[in-house]
């Protein structure tokens, strides 16, 4: 991981800029940094059953807006590794809040229908990246789904140098910016069985080009097509992509 949680904790207490990411990952920033975090409950179809886990969740303003939009039968759990943020919050917020790192999370297997996860993945190493996704999928019940989104790279180097040193004024850096069909060939890798381009936007600030993707734990029962369970490994992780995308539309 690029940057441990004490010296985050620092920066976001001291640094002018480490304030103006604590008020991005406000309630009222949500609105420029997370903008379809507003209409993500009707998105996701959420339910007064369903339990939610966000992941690098800061000071939980995703489900501080979920939770006003689904009365959740059991409170949604906030993981992040930056205790100052999570202790930023509400005194009585509306959720669980979590310290700890996302390639190891202290909770049961099978125990989330919906996990959400915004901006962690450029902190991540490859090694790391795929670890994170193994846990999720882990917490993860049968049938759930998990949504990610990050800053995506785009096919000019000036421009990601750019992007670059915006994210790190933020807060974000150094960052490993990777397209969807890198992260999906990560997903597939971790063992889920659906991948999907989630399309999420707009985002309104700041103007950088994010990536979002859907990834899905299969059902009880369910199986790949004969097709796919013919083919070579490679070419069938290809296969349930397309499989996945054509479903879904």
């Amino acid at each position: 991981m690029t940057r441990g949680s004490t010296s985050f904790d620092r920066w976001l207490r001291a640094a002018p800029l480490g304030r103006l990411h604590s008020w991005l990952t406000s309630v009222p920033g949500a609105m420029a940094y997370n903008t379809p975090a507003f209409n993500l409950h009707e998105e996701l179809r959420l339910h007064a059953e369903n339990r939610v886990l966000d992941i690098g969740a800061g000071r939980g303003a995703l489900l501080q807006l979920l939770s006003s939009r689904v009365t959740f039968e059991q409170p949604p759990v906030a993981v992040d590794l930056s205790r100052e943020a999570l202790q930023s919050t509400d005194s009585k917020p509306a959720f669980e809040r979590l310290q700890a790192t996302p390639t190891s999370l202290p909770l049961a297997s099978e125990s989330f229908d919906v996990v959400t996860c915004g901006y962690v993945t450029q902190q991540l190493e490859d090694d790391e990246l795929l670890a994170f996704l193994r846990e999720v999928r882990r917490v993860l019940t049968l049938g759930g789904i998990a949504l990610v989104w990050d800053f995506a790279p785009t096919r000019s180097r000036p421009l990601n140098q750019w992007h670059d040193r915006v994210l790190s004024a933020l807060g974000k850096e150094p960052a490993i910016a990777r397209t969807y069909t890198t992260l999906s060939a990560y997903a597939l890798e971790a063992g889920f069985e659906w991948v999907s381009n989630a399309h999420l936007r707009p985002f309104l600030f700041p103007p950088i080009p994010r990536v979002s993707l859907i990834i899905g734990k299969a059902p009880l029962g369910w199986e790949p097509s004969e097709a796919v369970r013919d083919l070579t490994p490679d070419t069938q992780a290809r296969s349930l992509v397309a499989d996945v995308t054509r479903e879904t539309l």
